[in-house]
């Protein structure tokens, strides 16, 4: 005789069937989001170097800082752009700031998270060591190497989850990635001039990118087009 099934449920062969169709579809569609949300927060970090890049040329060319009085321009750090912080060798704030309110969440370590993304900017001293913006360091940046020098970097919060590659911009403004790195959260941060050539990895006075060639970090960096 045939067995009949009841209206009220289904068979546990059914809900087998089921559980097994759901589990290759969240197989396919979780990495699936996971890269495209990747994917996105490189897209956003690029897009915030390019906003830094633009806003440091801007301040520059309106003669904001001149610490040492020889009447050539220095860069900015990103607290000062944003208008949050005086500028140096004044009391004085951008008002409006040459950045959005969405920069101002620089921390008391000099860097700023956005997106899946930590970003740090540097300022050089007289050696040309690059320095992040932090109250200890702002007194240490060296005025004459400032009107010509400067990098940020971009690195993922969690290295293959929330992005894959490291960003670098400086004076020069053009946007390098290194897609092999493994810089990751707080624990493994980039150095000052990752991207540049012939210098120290700490070292930013240089006007050398790695562009296509093995940064003074020992990662190979390519052109962001």
């Amino acid at each position: 005789m045939q067995a009949h099934r009841t209206s009220s449920g289904f068979t546990l062969l059914e809900l087998m069937i089921v559980t097994a169709i759901l589990a290759i579809l969240a197989s396919i569609a979780v990495p699936n989001f996971a890269s495209s949300r990747s994917s996105a927060n490189e897209t956003a970090a690029v897009q915030t170097l390019r906003s830094l890049a633009s806003a440091q040329i801007a301040f520059k060319s309106q003669q904001v800082v001149d610490a040492n009085g020889n009447g050539v321009a220095e860069f900015a750090t990103i607290l000062e752009l944003t208008g949050d912080n005086a500028v140096r060798g004044g009391t004085e704030r951008l008002s409006p700031g040459l950045l959005p309110r969405s920069f101002s969440g620089v921390d008391a370590a000099g860097r700023l998270s956005q997106r899946g993304y930590h970003f740090a900017l540097y300022l050089p001293d007289a050696a040309g060591t690059g320095l992040g913006e932090t109250a200890a360091n702002l007194g240490n940046i060296a005025p004459s190497l400032a009107e010509s020098f400067w990098t940020c970097l971009a690195w993922p919060a969690l290295h293959g989850v929330s992005g894959n590659s490291t960003f670098f911009v400086n004076q020069q403004g053009e946007i390098l990635k290194a897609p092999q790195a493994t810089y990751s959260g707080l624990s493994s941060i980039p150095p000052a001039g990752a991207a540049l050539l012939g210098v120290a990895p700490t070292i930013i006075v240089s006007q050398s990118l790695a562009s296509g060639q093995v940064g003074a970090d020992g990662n190979r960096w390519l052109p962001v087009h």
